[in-house]
């Protein structure tokens, strides 16, 4: 999922990588645009913790139900201000249907994730903690995070095609979940 304003900008493009790389290995893949979606936030109603399911029904509701039946799960977005995109967040505020009345994720262990940044700044570690603490949240609901791709100096929406290591990081990561 690209949560980049940008369609065909640097975090788009170093998904669409991913999810070539693992399509050459056989995987099935979707790519969702969250600019494009119409949703909303976690509305706090907590429904999803007597019923296995997200109550609000819109455009994220199906990227949910992928979420739960995928191997592997490819989660992208610019760093704006410290922190991904706020359509972004939007979505990752419904991951909270995930979690169980105990405060246990609901999504089968194992799958994998890759996370997908990029950012103005150069200096990779201004904005690490961005990714870092998405992993986090990610490890919480079982994922094993198989690799963080960040690109500095991303302004440019088309900056990434002068990086061909990333382009390359990003599809062997792909052909390797």
């Amino acid at each position: 999922m690209v949560g980049s304003p940008r369609k065909g900008g640097n975090v788009d493009r170093l998904v669409q990588e991913v999810l070539d790389g693992a399509e050459e290995v056989g995987y099935q893949t979707e790519e969702y645009i969250l600019n494009e979606l119409n949703y909303s936030g976690c509305q706090g109603c907590n429904h999803c913790k007597t019923a296995d399911e997200c109550r609000v029904d819109d455009d994220i509701s199906g990227l949910l139900e992928d979420i739960r039946e995928a191997d592997a799960v490819v989660f992208g977005s610019p760093i704006y201000f410290h922190l991904f995109t706020g359509q972004f967040k939007l979505m990752q505020d419904r991951f909270y249907s995930f979690i169980d009345s105990g405060f246990r994720s609901r999504l089968a262990p194992g799958k994998k994730a890759v996370i997908v940044t990029s950012q103005g700044n150069p200096d990779l570690s201004a904005f690490e903690k961005a990714a870092d603490d998405f992993a986090e949240v990610l490890r919480f609901l079982g994922f094993e995070v198989a690799d963080i791709i960040r690109m500095g100096s991303g302004g440019p929406p088309d900056a990434v095609l002068e990086r061909k290591d990333l382009l390359d990081q990003a599809r062997s990561v792909g052909s390797s979940l």
